[in-house]
């Protein structure tokens, strides 16, 4: 069962990356739109996203980051997280957890992006 699942989601993940490299999702109608944005005209921490990856498939990554600067910081955390789930067993599984998954890493990124928000709409970035 947790074989098919993550069968499912690579192939899911395939996709998106696949639409995102072929498509830039500032020209293409059918690209989400944030609701946040719609609604309030601000900037949410993952506004960017979409563009961002979109450079980054394509190798301009100073670009990619210019879209959405917290990605510095959630990228390395989504690749170790990836990691963990995706490549890990036993023991070493169960450390990485505790850390990825960690009260201080926990609150940190609950600090994080709302900061962020607040200051890429004061600063307009």
């Amino acid at each position: 069962m947790k074989k098919s699942f993550l069968i499912l989601g690579i192939i899911g993940i395939v996709i998106v990356l696949a639409l995102l490299y072929f498509f830039n999702p500032v020209e293409t109608a059918f690209a989400p739109k944030c609701i946040f944005h719609e609604l309030t005209g601000l900037s949410c921490s993952g506004c960017g996203m979409q563009r961002f990856l979109h450079a980054f498939l394509h190798g301009r990554f100073i670009e990619a980051f210019r879209f959405n600067y917290i990605l510095i910081i959630f990228l390395p955390y989504i690749l170790l997280f990836g990691i963990e789930r995706l490549a890990l067993t036993g023991d070493t599984q169960k450390k990485w957890r505790s850390v990825l998954e960690g009260r201080a890493v926990t609150i940190s990124l609950c600090i994080i992006a709302p900061t962020w928000v607040i200051v890429r709409n004061v600063l307009h970035i």
